[in-house]
This record gives structure tokens, C-alpha cells and sequence, in this order.
């Protein structure tokens, strides 16, 4: 009884150093916080452009606008990623929660095709209803 749990405690311990690991090299960080690191230096070249720097962009700061969409899509990425934290590696997927009128006999929600696929019903191509050819 004793190996057996020592041998699930070293199974949980490595589950775990797992699951820190895929959360430390997320990439969701990487990219992220690479786009608000460019970003900021792009935004303050933009800060500092000379009139020259504009004149040359046909009156458009550039810099300064490339600069905000980085740190906006950094921040972006920042924020899906504190949002929608990876799970750990072999975990279960939370369930869905249950929508409202969602429980048996209820039928199809808007969009859904009734638990068939399409193509699969009676009479279409692939299906084995009448007129469904065997030629």
C-alpha cells in the first residue's frame, strides 16, 4: 500500500511541474508581451518623430499609430491569455454550462441540425433512406 502511494504522489507531483511548465511557455505570453515590448519602443519613436519623419509618411505619424496597434495587440494577447488560462496537460475540459431549456426532449437549439449531419438524412447523398441509390 505504501509504494502505491508514493507512486501516485510522484504521478500528481510531475502532473503538476507539467502544468507549470505549459503555463510558463505559454505562447499567448511570448507574443504578447513581445507586441507591448515593440510596441512601447515603436510608440515612443512616434513621440519623438521630427516634422521630417511625418512629411516623409505623406502627414501620417506612423510610428505613433503602428506603435498603439502593438500595444493594443499585446495587450490583447495579455488579456486571452489571463482570460483563458491553459489547462493542465491530460486534464478534462470543464463542461459547458447548461443553456437555458437545454435539458431532455428540448430539440435543436437555433442553428443545429437536430443531432444529424448534413448529407447523412433520408434521400441525400449518403444517406440510406428511400432514394438513396445503391448504384
Amino acid at each position: 500500500m505504501s509504494e502505491e502511494y508514493e507512486y501516485r504522489h510522484e504521478v500528481e507531483d510531475l502532473q503538476q511541474k507539467s502544468a507549470t511548465a505549459a503555463r510558463l511557455f505559454d505562447v499567448r505570453r511570448i507574443i504578447g508581451g513581445l507586441f507591448v515590448i515593440y510596441g512601447i519602443i515603436v510608440l515612443i519613436a512616434g513621440f519623438t518623430a521630427s516634422d521630417a519623419d511625418v512629411r516623409k509618411a505623406s502627414g501620417i505619424n506612423i510610428n505613433l499609430w503602428t506603435g498603439a496597434c502593438m500595444l493594443a495587440v499585446g495587450l490583447l494577447f495579455l488579456l486571452w491569455m489571463k482570460l483563458r488560462p491553459l489547462s493542465a496537460p491530460g486534464a478534462e475540459p470543464k463542461p459547458e454550462p447548461a443553456r437555458p431549456g437545454g435539458g431532455p426532449g428540448a430539440g435543436p437549439g437555433p442553428g443545429e441540425t437536430g443531432g444529424r449531419e448534413p448529407g447523412t438524412g433520408p434521400g441525400e447523398a449518403g444517406g440510406r433512406g428511400p432514394g438513396a441509390g445503391e448504384g
